[in-house]
């Protein structure tokens, strides 16, 4: 065990665990780069054609990554393989973010090249590096914005702008996380008590997602709040064909796709559709708002639970074995299970608020950040449809609070935290038991449904 911790202390553990992380992915791509795009990515890839060829549409999906790679096409070209290299930046770029987040958290090198390991050998991480889909940018997003918060001290903040355009970027990347131009700017006014910092923080990722709607406005004549799809989601997930527990299912299934559209006379107009769908949600929600709230719970247990499709993904596109895809399935999530029991065990052993204590301690605040990027991220899903795919950009926080938690076992200090954890023992064999639960639910409902 010390030599392992030897090994991990050393600064030149970080740059071999992710070039050996790198060359992973490399081979992977040599094994699928004469494969056709699949599903969302082949959607991405289209729309960035089109905004490549300058096209003028109303856009159903998200534009962030459709930009990004429009960029790529002008300068590498737009073929399928340029698309897929186009990603690995990005793994790049989460590695840096999740290492000096780490390190903020812990002041250990160990702890932080700890934390990289998931990220680069974990199958579901290696797969999105090189498969041009939202998850892994968003990834590398949340934990730069964790990683610039978490860097934040009272009175004192580094600059605003890259925080802010980090939001942007989300917001453009995944429209629900909107939710963060409203509160990452707040807390930050609080934080460091100048409201100039956070107002700064609020209008770049506005201005940047203004200026899209802006572009869409200009080209098409048309106001669209960032893409359509996010109305056509939140119908799917609320309307009377929709699951109770697999809320996801008419997302990726179209057996009824026939029943849920909405017919318009004349040329289809996907503003108005997207109202449509919209209000139709609502005015079943409303009829049905105890249903709402039994989904809304299941979608919260199913955001949190396995996450199969990388596996699925590997054998029913890629023409992996079946054994190789399920093999897949398990390691991912072992390692999520790991990764969110550690985070327990983090969140456990944190020091309790004391009556009149003028300010929080600093770990205190450091695991707000990360509870509260959690939830905010996953909150619009709870209430559109959720699959456990979703989770995926928030394990590097996961595997953030993992380690922090090992931190002072590493240190040495592993008294303290052990004697806080026997003090709250029931609590957090409670909570481990509720996950360990949802994680079984999950599997039981799928076997028995027989489709993910």
């Amino acid at each position: 065990m010390n030599r392992l911790i030897t090994i991990l202390a050393a600064r030149s553990a970080t740059a071999t665990i992710v070039l050996a992380g790198l060359a992973v992915r490399l081979a992977y791509f040599a094994r699928i780069a004469h494969q056709p795009l699949m599903s969302d990515a082949a959607s991405y890839k289209e729309m960035a054609a089109q905004l490549a060829a300058g096209v003028h549409f109303v856009p159903y999906w998200p534009p962030a990554l459709p930009l990004y790679l429009a960029g790529i096409s002008e300068l590498f070209g737009g073929s399928e393989p340029a698309a897929r290299l186009a990603m690995l930046p990005f793994y790049l770029g989460l590695c840096y973010g999740l290492y000096r987040l780490v390190y903020q958290l812990t002041s250990q090198v160990a702890c932080a090249n700890l934390a990289l390991l998931p990220v680069a050998f974990g199958p579901g991480m290696i797969c999105a590096s090189v498969e041009p889909i939202t998850e892994l940018p968003t990834a590398m997003l949340l934990t730069l914005v964790a990683c610039w918060l978490v860097g934040v001290k009272a009175e004192k903040a580094p600059g605003w702008a890259p925080l802010g355009i980090a939001i942007g970027c989300l917001s453009l990347l995944r429209p629900a996380s909107l939710i963060l131009l409203f509160f990452v700017p707040a807390y930050l006014g609080w934080r460091v008590r100048k409201p100039l910092a956070a107002l700064g923080a609020a209008i770049v990722p506005a201005l940047m997602v203004l200026a899209w709607l802006g572009y869409v406005r200009e080209t098409t004549g048309q106001t669209v709040m960032i893409n359509t799809a996010n109305a056509r989601n939140f119908y799917l997930g609320n309307n009377p064909l929709t699951p109770v527990y697999r809320t996801w299912w008419l997302g990726s299934h179209h057996e009824h796709e026939v029943e849920l559209t909405i017919h318009q006379a004349g040329p289809p107009d996907p503003v108005a559709l997207q109202k449509q769908y919209s209000a139709l949600a609502w005015r079943y929600i409303g009829q049905a708002p105890g249903l709402f709230l039994l989904r809304t719970l299941n979608r919260a247990c199913v955001f949190i639970a396995p996450d199969t499709y990388t596996g699925a993904y590997l054998f029913e596109n890629y023409a992996f074995s079946k054994l190789f895809g399920f093999l897949v399935i398990a390691l991912d999530s072992a390692i999520y299970c790991l990764m969110a029991v550690g985070s327990i065990l983090y969140l456990a052993t944190l020091p309790s608020v004391k009556l009149r204590q003028s300010a929080l301690p600093e770990p205190l605040i450091q695991a707000g950040i990360l509870i509260g990027l959690v939830l905010l991220y996953a909150l619009p899903y709870f209430i559109a449809f959720s699959h456990p795919r979703y989770h995926f950009p928030m394990e590097p926080l996961l595997a953030a609070a993992s380690s922090a938690f090992i931190a002072p076992l590493l240190r040495g200090l592993a008294q303290p935290a052990l004697e806080t954890l026997r003090g709250r023992r029931v609590p957090v064999a409670v909570a481990v038991a509720l996950f360990l639960a949802i994680q079984a639910e999950f599997v039981v409902i799928v076997l028995r449904a027989g489709s993910a």
